[in-house]
């Protein structure tokens, strides 16, 4: 179990750590970060509690290692453990964990990352809400109004579900607002898992922590690894959001979102205050977009073509719009399958390209080496018009929009002396 304090001590001790010191709150931790991807940056705001930790994500080693494991499809398969069979949560004592603190928003890591954004922002913080005795945790950006109300965006998925029912009742829904979670928890609530599924016991049982302490004035379940809980409520008044810088690089619009107004700060009894700062269109942001939705397209794709090796969102894509997929084929139209099943998987994804098994997915050179000598256009190319698609794509603004697959596998018919890239002697 790492986490985010042992995950700072243990950075800390090692060379490929960048401390950058104090910082400003605008445009700096960005500018740090651009400069140093190869690094975990650790810094803390000016005048401010918190230390800030990001590029916890710099690439797949970094995850295979947080995680325990020796490649992706060992991850792969961890993961999908944890979704299908998330861990019994235990209930203790709040007070063995956390204390009240006289907080306003105002002491919380707001950021401005880019000069496009509307204001200052948290990226990391997780909502935890329960309605009628169902749970979700979620990821929501969050944009500071004022020391007692902050916009948070919040997409059509569980939340927003739970929002509106709330909302429609007459009421405010409650909730808990979390920061500095450890990198299970915060990868469980990247996902999607069906509505009634928490996501809380997919990180406990990622995690192997299955504590969680029932929030005093709303008792929310919340994970005892939080490094500040936030109650409050999403309140039927709504303010402008945005513009915010998305993780495609793009400035997504402004737009009027609910108001959450906290109620009580509790801050953890472990130390001090650590947050993660997730810069947008960085390594984090890639990692905990793409990572939760890889392996149920390997899931789905191993269905049609059991010898898929590797499945990645890349990150032109933003880990969310462009997918490539490596297979040992076997039999004639198995790679199309598998591109119809990585779709299937992810129907947010643009477009798909399916390569052979000595195609390395991650260099894309070799990506499009493999589409310039083993696809024929004519044939290897398909477009799906009209399909379901992602609102972060600019062309597809209302979700629906059209899907590209590429087939850059060698025919299964012809032999492999013509189409083996040769290596350096």
């Amino acid at each position: 179990m790492t986490t985010l304090r042992s995950l700072l001590d243990s950075v800390l001790k090692r060379s490929d750590t960048y401390v950058a010191g104090e910082l400003e709150a605008e445009y700096e931790p960005t500018r740090i970060v651009y400069k140093h991807p190869d690094k975990r940056v650790v810094f803390r705001i000016k005048d401010g509690k918190w230390i800030c930790l990001s590029n916890i994500f710099r690439s797949r080693l970094d995850v295979h290692e947080l995680f325990n494991v020796r490649g992706d499809v060992e991850l792969y398969e961890k993961i999908l453990r944890a979704y299908y069979s998330p861990a019994p949560l235990e209930v203790d004592d709040f007070d063995k964990y956390y204390a009240r603190v006289d907080f306003t928003l105002r002491d919380l890591p707001f950021i401005r990352f880019y000069r496009e954004d509307g204001g200052m922002y948290l990226t990391s913080a997780i909502f935890i809400a329960c309605l009628e005795g169902v749970c979700n945790s979620s990821f929501h950006r969050v944009m500071y109004i004022s020391e007692d109300k902050a916009t948070l965006r919040i997409v059509p998925r569980h939340l927003y579900y739970m929002v509106k029912k709330s909302h429609e009742s007459g009421k405010d829904l409650p909730v808990a607002m979390v920061l500095g979670l450890d990198v299970y928890q915060e990868l469980a609530s990247a996902m999607s898992p069906p509505y009634g599924v928490f996501e809380v016991g997919i990180g406990a049982a990622l995690s192997g922590v299955s504590k969680v302490v029932k929030t005093p004035v709303f008792k929310i379940p919340v994970p005892v690894t939080s490094t500040l809980v936030v109650e409050g409520i999403i309140s039927r008044e709504e303010e402008w959001e945005g513009p915010f810088v998305d993780i495609l690089g793009l400035a997504d619009e402004r737009r009027k979102q609910p108001v959450f107004k906290p109620v009580a700060y509790y801050s953890t009894l472990a130390g001090e205050l650590i947050y993660h700062a997730i810069v947008p269109a960085t390594s984090d942001h890639f990692a905990l977009m793409g990572l939760p939705r890889e392996p149920l397209i390997y899931e789905s794709v191993r269905r049609v073509s059991p010898g898929v090796k590797k499945v990645r969102l890349s990150s032109g894509g933003g880990s969310w719009l462009i997918g490539v997929i490596s297979i040992e084929q076997s039999t004639r139209g198995e790679a199309l399958n598998a591109a119809l099943a990585a779709l299937t998987g992810h129907p947010s994804m643009k477009v798909v390209v399916v390569v052979d098994e000595d195609v390395d997915v991650d260099d894309p050179l070799q990506v499009e080496w493999a589409i310039a000598t083993r696809s024929k256009p004519g044939e290897d190319v398909i477009v799906l018009r009209g399909a379901k698609a992602s609102t972060l794509d600019p062309r597809s603004p209302n979700g629906v929009g059209d899907k590209l697959i590429i087939i850059a596998t060698k025919p299964l018919d012809e032999p492999w002396s013509k189409y083996r890239r040769v290596n350096p002697p």
